[in-house]
């Protein structure tokens, strides 16, 4: 899915020391006692693979790890060399809508979406934000994208989030998303 030229030097190397294969990296979502998920720190990431080796690494901004100045093409579809973003980004949402029961709704979806577009290293707006943050930066150090780049992604989710929403429960984009990778 991401070239391993591609990969953030502190990641490659902390994944090479754990092991962690980097085609099927996870931002792993920690649980509390009673399996309730819960993040205490957004800023420490937990990245697991598909033989549950796992490491934390430690990012301080995502605005540090925006690689290059590329422009990148109008998103209003998804373009081919995109497809492995939105899908990175979108199976670790479905995870976390999930996780939470299947509380989260199209309107917070495109709020946290905005969030992270315009404010990156903004405040925290919870739980699912702060994953997001670090389903976001885990991309950033798969693959190299620059600032513009980042913005048009999420500025791409966040209006599918608004088209699918048709009131403050709907969950629409949820359904779409599943409907779309098949899950």
């Amino acid at each position: 899915m991401f070239n391993q030229s591609d990969l953030l030097p502190s990641l490659r190397d902390l994944m090479a020391a754990s092991g962690l294969d980097a085609a099927s990296l996870t931002v792993a979502l920690p649980r509390d006692a009673n399996e309730k998920p819960q993040l205490k720190d957004r800023h420490t990431i937990v990245l697991i693979d598909n033989k549950d080796r796992r490491c934390e690494w430690r990012v301080s901004s995502l605005r540090e790890l925006f690689r290059g100045d590329k422009t990148p093409p109008s998103l209003e579809k998804y373009p081919p060399e995109y497809e492995s973003v939105f899908y990175f980004i979108e199976r670790h949402v479905l995870m976390v809508d999930s996780a939470t029961g299947g509380r989260v709704r199209d309107l917070e979806m495109e709020e946290i979406y905005r969030t992270v577009r315009r404010r990156p290293d903004g405040r925290s707006l919870g739980l699912v934000h702060d994953f997001v943050w670090q389903v976001a930066a885990t991309l950033l150090a798969l693959k190299p994208l620059s600032q513009l780049e980042h913005e048009e992604v999420f500025g791409r989710l966040a209006r599918s989030c608004s088209t699918f929403a048709i009131g403050a429960t709907s969950r629409n984009y949820f359904t779409q998303v599943r409907g779309h990778l098949g899950s």
